[in-house]
């Protein structure tokens, strides 16, 4: 695989995958990002500065409240409005999943700025997937749209976020997939994230050199050293090629996070690490970008 150079958020002894970082103002030079995700050519990029330091700073003040009064807890820290996984077969969790959507939802409507990243977020999938109409995908079974995206906080010393991948969240979250109403090829979806706040210390995306091809289990959900080879062999991640992704306040990621395994590293300073983010795949006849979370 192509080896590229150190960047200010990209880090390495030995960047295996083609991540790159891409300034605001060269977006319109560098084609179609998604699309270049989609054939192998790049496998992650971060675009800078999607949003300037004020509308971050006037984010981070409108969300606080709801942070704290609204946010879904986790054993890392919290996620407003709630994740696809609380959805299981069960209406109700399905019910209390569009009950948290909705607080969101009213939360825009009082506080321009959260509005804001809904719209900036639809206009950069727009020009970084130019090839594609884009949308979110609809529900089946409630006729309505998903979760656009999803604040998540963690805190220090709670673990950060366990190893996986993406194809992982889709096998233990069959039901909800099973519910999206569009065409979309649930191979190899993308993940994407834009960070709100940086912790001191931590909370880097560790980029692991393996593949969902060759690995696919793992112990338990919460293991956070090792993982199950197809063959059996227990692999443990202080032993493989890695390398780091930090994006800025105001940057934003996008990667093939379905088949590549990483994980999010434990918050070791005071200051909560902030993003939002969720998942983006293509429609099986290649004409589609879908984005949720």
């Amino acid at each position: 695989m192509q080896t590229i150079e150190e960047t200010t958020t990209i880090s390495g002894e030995n960047i295996f995958f083609n991540f790159i970082e891409v300034p605001f103002d060269k977006l319109s030079e560098s084609g179609d990002l998604i699309k270049k995700i989609k054939d192998g050519e790049v496998h992650g990029f971060v675009l800078k500065n999607l949003f300037t330091q004020q509308e971050i700073t006037d984010l981070l003040a409108a969300i606080e409240k709801p942070l704290e009064e609204k946010a879904m807890p986790t054993p890392s820290g919290k996620m407003f409005p709630a994740p696809f996984a609380i959805v299981t077969n069960a209406t109700e969790r399905l019910d209390a999943y569009y009950e948290s959507i909705d607080t969101i939802h009213e939360l825009m409507d009082r506080e321009p700025i959260v509005q804001m990243v809904r719209d900036r977020i639809e206009s950069f999938f727009k020009a970084v997937g130019s090839n594609y109409k884009v949308s979110v995908p609809i529900n089946k079974e409630k006729g309505l749209p998903v979760s656009e995206g999803c604040f998540r906080v963690f805190f220090k010393d709670k673990g950060g976020l366990f190893v996986h991948c993406g194809n992982l969240f889709q096998k233990q979250s069959e039901y909800y997939y099973s519910l999206l109403d569009h065409d979309i090829d649930m191979s190899d979806q993308l993940s994407f994230f834009f960070c709100l706040q940086n912790t001191e210390v931590g909370g880097e995306l560790t980029i692991y050199d393996m593949l969902w091809k060759d690995v696919k289990n793992k112990v338990t959900p919460d293991e956070n050293n090792s993982v199950i080879a197809d063959t059996g062999e227990t692999i443990y991640l202080k032993d493989l090629p890695q390398f780091t992704v930090k994006p800025l306040p105001g940057d934003i990621l996008v990667f093939s996070g379905g088949p590549i395994w990483h994980r999010v590293e434990n918050i070791k300073g005071d200051t909560a690490r902030i993003t939002y983010g969720g998942f983006v795949n293509f429609s099986k006849d290649g004409k589609e970008v879908f984005y949720w979370s």
